[in-house]
């Protein structure tokens, strides 16, 4: 049970139904610290990196620009064994802590773990936290704005020259990608978990009616709200779109619909102008633009492992494996309902294929 709470945290639009809500709807039960150079012993301990300027893909820049982040295991002597983790849409690192230890999907009795908060999440610097960029007048920020931001801790705050791994799930994924395109040498393996190198016409479509939906609402007010949003339609289309009908049928009765839907609609908590800046980065992500995707692929150094569900009804699968198809990358494709929520219905497959893979030959 409480395994499955924690997946439902875990993912992009951080489902975390209450533990009535998984009685009634599952079958199957399963600090601030200041910035410190020291990588070894701070297993899980939230720590914040101080960076000054983060400048933007725009031009503005973030000022006194702060990333979260967490550590696991210990750096080897080479110091080249750091697998890096960032954050899921509206995922904190403490969210991401679930996937790391010695039977987790990053073992940590052999690598380094790193566990960072993306811009805007509400751990980093973000609207809803920054004193003189509040609210509405935070910057926008991009999926490449995020990764700059981590590549410095993992640089500047942690000392790292080179990284062994890159994992990231959803939100995550995609800053896996653009990890491996802005930084290509850094590190050897990517590992994007329904993840996408580009949104497709769906995706745009799905992002942009959960950003209308927060928009419309009367309480948001153009970003210039004194009291949270209820984002009720926001919430339901997150609910609806996270997993599959037949998963949510096979789940939630007829009678026991109206418990689903209170629950559904006050699903997330979080800042509502949080939301809107992840979303519009999301929306914004294209590393392909006008050129081929086997060339932009192969200018990506580190070697891939694609991990992705068929019935994702929130991060097409196509552009990812169209990236893999043009490396001829490994991939891992889940059939079941789970759809984006694939650890649900995965777990066990996953961590045999993507262990392994992270354990093996580097590039």
């Amino acid at each position: 049970m409480l395994q499955q709470v924690a997946h439902r945290r875990s993912w992009g639009w951080r489902i975390g139904f209450s533990i009535m809500l998984l009685l009634l709807f599952t079958r199957s039960p399963r600090v601030l610290a200041q910035a410190q150079t020291s990588s070894q012993g701070l297993d899980g301990t939230l720590q914040i990196a101080h960076l000054g300027q983060c400048k933007l893909d725009s031009g503005q820049v973030i000022q006194d620009c702060k990333i979260g982040y967490r550590t696991f295991g210990h750096l080897n002597a080479a110091r080249d064994n750091a697998i890096l983790f960032p954050t899921w849409y509206m995922g904190t690192s403490e969210d991401l802590m679930q996937y790391f230890g010695p039977d987790k999907l990053v073992d940590t009795t052999r690598f380094f773990g790193v566990a960072l908060d993306a811009l805007a999440n509400g751990v980093s610097s973000s609207p809803s936290n920054s004193v003189g960029q509040h609210g509405a007048a935070f910057p926008q920020i991009t999926i490449r704005d995020m990764v700059r931001a981590e590549y410095r801790v993992a640089t500047e705050v942690l000392h790292l020259q080179h990284a062994h791994a890159v994992v990231g799930i959803s939100m995550g994924g995609m800053q896996t990608f653009t990890w491996a395109v802005s930084h290509p040498d850094f590190f050897d393996l990517a590992v994007p978990i329904v993840g996408t190198p580009r949104q497709t016409s769906y995706d745009l479509l799905n992002w942009q009616t959960r950003l209308d939906a927060i928009r419309s609402d009367p309480d948001y007010k153009n970003g210039n709200y004194t009291r949270p949003p209820n984002l009720t339609l926001a919430n339901e289309l997150g609910v609806m779109t996270l997993t599959t009908p037949m998963y949510r049928v096979g789940r939630t009765s007829r009678a026991q619909y109206e418990t689903f839907l209170a629950a559904a609609r006050t699903d997330d908590p979080s800042d509502a102008n949080n939301r809107v800046w992840q979303l519009r980065a999301m929306m914004g992500l294209d590393l392909i633009g006008n050129s081929h995707i086997a060339t932009v692929a192969k200018n990506a150094h580190p070697k891939f492992f694609i991990v992705v569900a068929a019935q994702d009804h929130l991060v097409n699968p196509t552009p990812a494996l169209d990236w893999a198809a043009a490396i001829g990358a490994p991939t891992y494709v889940s059939h079941g309902n789970c759809g984006h929520e694939i650890f649900l219905c995965d777990d066990e497959g996953i961590l045999e294929s993507v262990r392994p893979f992270l354990a093996g030959t580097k590039r």
